[in-house]
């Protein structure tokens, strides 16, 4: 009875066996539709597989037989894993004429081993075995050597680990074996199998010893060919595999360190054809003689792969072993040893007044960074940083020179540095900061002086900053040539040191700020917000009712909101105006029939430290003075004479902020206009203007003050001259005529028939 199967994927044969529904190989051959256990669905194992076949007759198992039965059984609807199993069969059959046999015989052993009772005839026949033969193969199974279930795994697998090159592998395996049964010699092929391991066992450990003689010797060269037919051996050999890896000299293969791991690459040679086989790909810690099998793929020739989990802070190298059907066919490619310790990248240096700025990216997974200085003085001097970068004060103008190191943390707790980033930077000699500006408004109208105190070493420059200024004492990166413009307002005089004089233009809001330049470079000063609003033109003041005025005025540029003032009647007033509001709906303000007298002024920026107010626009609104006039009709005792009323309505005088007294208002002359009609039946026009027609009636301003007046109207006209039927009408003369208001009586009261 056979030890071992031997048949590759033994594993993966019993797996699809039993989803098919098979007991063994003998299953799967016998015809569709038979019966186990029926007269002529018994097949013999003794002197060859031997299966039913047509007529009762029995058949040799062989290949063709083997291909009928998969038809047949692909025919009649077996599941498609069938298909896989029988090929496993016929490479069986194939490589071996009795080798499916031998796998029935294991099968079958295994099966009556099994049974509650152990083998016996009845066990057989049940299994399929033909009656004849069930005994002989019961006995021949109580007679074999019983093994343990770690050597029956041993004995599946045996072969599978021998055709993958693993001979260390295999020959434990055939020496657990041995030991479970240790006369295996019954199973020639087995046998056969067990001397070809031990055979190529002893091969490998002579290889080795040759190997390890030449090392000792410094034959490096030679210890490594030795190192490879070892390997090649016995592929799962560790010692000559580390005896290759250590005994090969770098070659093509380049290792390069980056931030996201170590970079593989395998520069392309143009006179090589490209290289398309398959490599397996090592890493190894050069502190220790340790290898990790990747699983990336090597880098292909001008490709390069990246290895994102090599270890921090550990040197390691790289390995690239070429395979030929999956075995070892030369010498590896060899990097040269690195250290797993990645650089800051992105470094940039600026310098500034006495100091050097820095910036960098560090590595994922770095610990903590260090830079080390050097410069004009050689000594080495340590640099307090952050992750990201540091502020180098303090220092003498020349060059500076740093090193930055990452520190790694290695798994067993030891720091590690990486070898270091070099950059250099000079500081330059820069401006001494403007300290103090002071901005002030001259005696003379309209002219600002500025003061200023610093900025000894450069060239102070007042510029006119746009948006918001940097902080005084801040460098200014920018060149000196981009600088925003310098102050553009006529001076007045001649300029000294640390003081100017200018006369801004109106409507000008500038951020006014001092910088000092010495070549190339710029130190920010202090800034002041100068205002110098536009005044407002046109203003003009009318009254639309009595007690309503309307205000009209150009709004000033640069300018969002505007101060109305006004005063009248001992009463100061005032507003707030946006130019919005302005624009929607115009000025309209509430008022007593009293003069007021107005003042508009445009408001500073809130934020603006000095403050150059322009005029005040002022306009002044005489009082709401009203003359009015009524003529009396002549009644039943009066005597039929005519008279007429002429009053002045005249409010409170205005007595404006700052003035004392009441000031009479002056009133414009009155004359009372007769027109005649050119015959007695026609009712005459009223008269258009005082010259269209006679006057009857002139009063001067002061007899309007005085009081009412009242005259004879009759009297009047006849010494005029005027006949009936005429009609009166009011005209007011003088220069003081377009502030008054005249109030006339009804157009029938003014005709006299």
């Amino acid at each position: 009875m056979p030890l071992s199967p031997l048949v590759p994927g033994w594993a993966e044969l019993r797996a699809a066996e039993r989803a098919a529904g098979f007991r063994h190989a003998a299953d799967a051959l016998l015809p569709p539709g038979s019966t186990r256990g029926a007269p002529g669905a018994y097949f013999q194992i003794l002197d060859g597989l031997r299966v039913p076949g047509r007529g009762g007759r029995r058949r040799h198992v062989d290949r063709a037989l083997l291909a009928e039965a998969r038809d047949a059984a692909l025919g009649a609807g077996a599941p498609e894993p069938v298909r896989s199993l029988f090929a496993r069969y016929d490479a069986a059959l194939a490589e071996h004429p009795m080798g499916l046999r031998r796998v029935v015989l294991y099968q079958l052993l295994q099966l009556l081993r099994d049974t509650p009772r152990g083998p016996s005839a009845q066990a057989a026949t049940a299994l399929g075995v033909d009656p004849a033969e069930a005994a002989a193969l019961a006995h021949a199974a109580r007679r074999a050597a019983r093994t343990t279930p770690a050597a029956r795994a041993a004995a599946e697998t045996l072969l599978d680990v021998w055709r993958a090159g693993h001979t260390r592998r295999a020959h434990a395996l055939t020496r657990q074996l041995s030991a479970a049964a240790p006369a295996p010699a019954g199973d020639q092929l087995l046998a056969h199998l067990v001397t070809r391991v031990a055979s190529r066992a002893r091969r490998t450990d002579a290889l080795l010893r040759e190997a390890h003689t030449l090392e000792r010797r410094g034959a490096t060269d030679a210890a490594a060919d030795h190192y490879l037919r070892a390997l090649r051996t016995a592929e799962d050999d560790t010692d000559a595999l580390h005896g290759l890896l250590r005994t090969c000299r770098p070659t093509v293969l380049r290792a390069e360190i980056r931030q996201d791991g170590v970079r593989l690459r395998r520069p392309a040679d143009p006179q090589q054809p490209p290289d398309h086989r398959t490599w397996r790909l090592l890493r190894g810690a050069a502190e220790r003689d340790e290898w990790t099998e990747l699983t990336v793929p090597a880098p292909t020739s001008g490709g390069d792969i990246i290895d994102g989990a090599a270890p921090l802070g550990e040197r390691v190298r790289y390995a690239a072993l070429p395979l030929d059907g999956g075995r070892i066919a030369g010498r590896p490619l060899v990097s040269a040893e690195v250290l797993v310790a990645p650089e800051v990248t992105d470094v940039t240096l600026t310098d500034g007044r006495a100091r050097v700025d820095a910036q960098w990216r560090p590595p994922p997974g770095t610990h903590r960074v260090t830079v080390v200085r050097t410069g004009p003085d050689p000594a080495a001097t340590d640099v307090p940083v952050g992750p990201h970068g540091f502020t180098d004060q303090g220092l003498p103008p020349g060059e500076h020179r740093y090193r930055i190191h990452c520190v790694y943390r290695t798994a067993a707790g030891r720091e590690v540095r990486s070898p270091g980033v070099a950059v250099h930077r000079t500081v330059h000699h820069w401006p001494d900061p403007v300290t103090g500006l002071t901005v002030r408004r001259s005696e003379e109208p309209g002219v600002l002086n500025v003061d200023w105190t610093g900025g000894a070493r450069g060239q102070v420059r007042l510029l006119d900053w746009p948006g918001p200024p940097p902080p005084p004492g801040e460098d200014l990166r920018t060149p000196a040539a981009d600088l925003p413009p310098e102050l553009a307002w006529p001076p007045c005089g001649a300029a000294r040191t640390g003081s100017a004089a200018y006369r801004p233009p109106a409507g000008a809001a500038t951020r006014l700020t001092a910088v000092t330049v010495l070549g190339d470079r710029a130190v920010a000063g202090p800034s002041v917000r100068v205002d110098v609003p536009e005044g407002v033109p046109e203003l003009t003041a009318r009254r639309t009712e009595p007690t309503r005025a309307r205000l009209t005025f150009d709004w000033p540029r640069a300018t969002d909101r505007v101060l109305v003032r006004w005063w009248q009647s001992d009463q100061a007033h005032e507003r707030r105006l946006t130019r919005s509001a302005y624009l929607r709906e115009g000025l309209h303000l509430a008022l007593t029939r009293a003069p007021a007298r107005f003042r508009v002024e445009p408001l500073a920026v809130a934020d603006a430290d000095v403050v150059v107010p322009p005029a005040c626009a002022e306009a002044v609104l005489p009082a709401d003075v009203a003359i009015s006039y009524a003529l009396d009709r002549p009644g039943f005792l009066t005597a039929r004479r005519r008279r007429v009323t002429v009053q002045a309505d005249t409010p409170e005088p205005a007595r404006p902020a700052g003035e004392t007294g009441e000031a009479a208002p002056e009133l414009p002359g009155f004359v009372l206009v007769a027109r005649a009609a050119g015959t007695s039946r026609q009712a005459p026009a009223p008269p258009r203007t005082e010259r269209d027609g006679t006057p009857v009636l002139r009063l001067g301003g002061e007899e309007l003050l005085a009081g009412p007046v009242r005259c004879d109207l009759d009297a009047a006209v006849a010494d005029a001259g005027v006949r009936r039927p005429y009609t009166l009408r009011a005209f007011l003369t003088g220069p003081h005529a377009p502030a008054v208001r005249l109030e006339e009586p009804p157009h029938k009261d003014l005709v006299v028939r």
